[in-house]
Formats: C-alpha cells, sequence, structure tokens
C-alpha cells in the first residue's frame, strides 16, 4: 500500500540565469511535474493553456508518453514544447525547443501581476560583479588569478589604478587604495574576523580537498571544512587584504 501513498518533492535547480523550483508530484498510476519561476512555468502535458492565457500566465508544456512520462523536473529538460500560452510566447517561447531552453527564456523575462500590469519590484538578472579596495594590487591579482583561477580582463581607462578579473559572467573589480577611495580591506580587527560576516562565495569541485593546497601557498584558512546544514561543505579564508571568502561544494548525491 505504502506505493498508492500520494507523494511530493521540490528541489531548486540550476540553470544559466540562476535557479528555478523543480516539483514532482505522485500518486496510484500519476504523476505530473513542473519547473517553476518568478515569470511562469514550464511543465507536463497535465497543466491546461486556456485557463491560464485568460490570467495572461506564461506556461509552456512538454508532453511525455506512457512509455517514458515525464514525472521528475529534470525528465522536462530535454523534452519538446508543444504548446505555449501567449504571454509564454511573448517571451520568445517556441513550440519545438527544450524545457531548459524555456525556463532559461522565463528567467530573463520581466514577471507580471495576475491582472497582466508590469510588477513593480525590480527583478535582478544575474550577479554581474563585485569591487574590491586593495593595497597591493598584484598581491590580489595573484590571489585572485593564481589562485582562485580566475581570469585577468581589459579594464577602462579610469583615472585610479585597478585590475579586473573574470569568473564566468561574474567579475571582481579591484580598486588600488588612494585618497579618494574607501579605506582598503575588511576593517574588523582579526579576533572579531570570522564566517558569520559580510563575504562572497565561490563554488569549487571539492572544499575539502582545498585546505591542503591552500596552506601550501602560506594561505590561512579562516575556519572549515565543515558542513552547512543543506550538505555543502565550506572553507573560508581571507584575501590579501582581510575579506572573507567562501569557498564551497555541493553536497554529495545520496
Amino acid at each position: 500500500m505504502s506505493d498508492q501513498i500520494p507523494r511530493t518533492s521540490h528541489r531548486w535547480i540550476q540553470f544559466a540565469h540562476g535557479y528555478a523550483l523543480g516539483t514532482s508530484t505522485r500518486w496510484h498510476q500519476g504523476q505530473y511535474c513542473s519547473i517553476i519561476t518568478p515569470a511562469g512555468i514550464v511543465g507536463c502535458g497535465i497543466y491546461d493553456l486556456k485557463t491560464p492565457a485568460e490570467f495572461n500566465q506564461a506556461i509552456a508544456i512538454a508532453k511525455g508518453t506512457p512509455a517514458c512520462p515525464l514525472a521528475e523536473p529534470e525528465d522536462l529538460l530535454e523534452a519538446a514544447i508543444v504548446g505555449v500560452t501567449p504571454r509564454a510566447a511573448q517571451m520568445g517561447i517556441t513550440v519545438g525547443m527544450t524545457g531548459r531552453q524555456a525556463v532559461e527564456k522565463m528567467q530573463l523575462a520581466q514577471p507580471v501581476s495576475p491582472a497582466g500590469e508590469p510588477n513593480q519590484r525590480i527583478q535582478v538578472r544575474v550577479a554581474d560583479h563585485i569591487t574590491l579596495v586593495v593595497k597591493d594590487l598584484e598581491a590580489s591579482r595573484k590571489f585572485y588569478v593564481d589562485l582562485l583561477g580566475m581570469r585577468q580582463v581589459p579594464r577602462p581607462a579610469f583615472d585610479f589604478d585597478g585590475l579586473w578579473f573574470q569568473l564566468g559572467k561574474f567579475q571582481i573589480h579591484l580598486i588600488k587604495e588612494y585618497s579618494g577611495s574607501t579605506p582598503a580591506g575588511n576593517h574588523w580587527p582579526i579576533d572579531k574576523t570570522h564566517t558569520r560576516c559580510a563575504h562572497f562565495a565561490f563554488e569549487v569541485d571539492d572544499a575539502h580537498a582545498v585546505v591542503g593546497l591552500l596552506k601550501n601557498q602560506g594561505v590561512q584558512v579562516l575556519s572549515g571544512p565543515k558542513l552547512r546544514p543543506d550538505g555543502y561543505v565550506q572553507t573560508f579564508i581571507t584575501d590579501p587584504d582581510g575579506h572573507v571568502v567562501e569557498l564551497c561544494s555541493p553536497k554529495v548525491a545520496g
């Protein structure tokens, strides 16, 4: 009888422009799944198009078959879209594209209210950059490029010194401390610097394994590796100016 008890699950799934919520609901001889974004839903064939179209909602659906049902949200990623509401079509979602492509179109779209009026909140799309004030540009370059593997990229001709580093679509902008900037670095004394402070994080393959490399390079480990409540592993270090940097790795499946 336990296999006949309805169950539902949900989890965050990463896409090119951030995360979306994947859901799965199953019951005896039935199931449906969806991927929910702030602007709309990509779902299986159980979803209706007529009713959400009346409410100007963005819905894109794919259809499974009895032999190959769409039961988990990941099943939608490579499934072909077979129907869209007018609002989804306005976002550039078309029949034939994959569920993954449809989700990414929704992530770039401006959410709307149920009444059809533009949502008044600002919808940020992606993290672009952070700016740090540092004392020694070369020391920071060695840390972010030579140690962490970022790439130095050209920088506009500002009238003050600095460097730019690239990681995917994300950048770190360095400003060399001068009379027109704030003081460089973390302003907390070292005995007050810990993991529960302003910091930024980078994902690595294994936050356990990096500890040995960090120590070999003379980088002090501030904390960790330790488990986050959701199972991720965290290791905290500081850059040459004392900015706290977290290196984290995803939890192991299973």
